[in-house]
């Protein structure tokens, strides 16, 4: 005869039989996400405008973070064979994302400058230019709020900067300063001298930025060119198509700087011995070209 607590211990045992694994459950979440993202890959529509686009990839941009995520967090009871089926899955969607973005939101491109230009457009130039020469206190600077100026943040030494929420601007910064925070830029070019410690880059599309600096972290960016030089390797979360390239120059030098790789670490890539998706490198032309597209000669003068 079967004792109460034996038959108790039975029925466990069978609900735990009839129940399904954690490797089901994941399967069929996995599967019901990349059949999510897959749709919202094929409802994006081409005629819409550049902002709308922007945002519909980065939304499918981060869904497919999500799952890379959740892939690693349930790697502990997948098979092998199960993680490289669905890494190649996240792949694929992946080089389909970057595809459409190339299709439907191609990258601008910077245009050498003419050297003759006339007397009214420099004029015009030399008005948009704005000197920032008074710090908002004694260990940092702010800038915010601007759209399609140039401005100049003259005699920084071991401040704190923080550009944010500027549209078509041009940014030159003078100096060292001791800590740069790039928030919210929208096709922008920001150059600066050498950052003593640490740069966060955040929420920016569109923009080109050139500095050296010790620590580089870029979260939630877009379609960015980063012309650096870094000491410890580039770290980049919850972004998509950026591009990284050796800081050429030093602040108002026409000399070429050493052209040495930029190491990049991509903290939603858990794909090893291959490259994640989500940068490459700048091509030679393209770094050529954004520094021909900057005056620095006059962003010098107008200390």
């Amino acid at each position: 005869m079967i004792q109460p607590t034996e038959a108790a211990l039975l029925r466990k045992e069978k609900r735990d039989d009839e129940s399904p694994s954690q490797a089901e459950l994941f399967r069929e979440t996995f599967k019901e996400k990349q059949a999510e993202i897959e749709d919202s890959l094929s409802a994006i529509d081409g005629s819409s405008d550049r902002l709308k686009l922007a945002d519909d990839f980065d939304r499918v941009s981060r869904k497919i973070n999500d799952l890379n995520r959740y892939l690693a967090s349930s790697s502990i009871f997948l098979t092998a064979y199960n993680m490289k089926i669905c890494k190649h899955q996240l792949q694929t969607l992946s080089d389909r994302l970057s595809e459409m973005e190339a299709e439907l939101l191609p990258r601008k491109k910077f245009a050498f400058r003419k050297r003759e230009a006339t007397k009214k457009a420099e004029a015009k130039a030399e008005r948009q230019a704005v000197v920032v020469d008074k710090p908002l206190s004694t260990d940092a600077y702010v800038v915010e709020d601007r759209r399609s100026e140039t401005v100049v943040v003259d005699s920084i030494a071991d401040k704190d900067v923080t550009l944010s929420r500027l549209v078509d601007c041009t940014v030159f910064i003078h100096g060292s300063p001791n800590t740069l925070h790039l928030i919210d830029l929208t096709s922008c070019k920001i150059v600066s001298g050498p950052v003593v410690t640490s740069v966060l880059v955040e929420n920016c599309a569109d923009s080109a930025f050139a500095f050296p600096c010790q620590q580089l972290r870029v979260h939630g960016c877009r379609r960015d060119d980063f012309h650096v030089r870094v000491s410890t390797r580039a770290i980049i979360e919850d972004t998509t198509a950026v591009r990284f390239g050796p800081c050429r120059r030093a602040f108002g030098d026409d000399t070429d700087g050493p052209a040495d790789p930029v190491p990049v670490d991509d903290f939603n890539w858990l794909v090893n011995n291959k490259q994640s998706p989500n940068w490459t490198t700048l091509p030679d032309q393209d770094q050529i070209a954004f520094w021909n597209s900057l005056d620095l000669n006059s962003a010098q003068t107008s200390r």
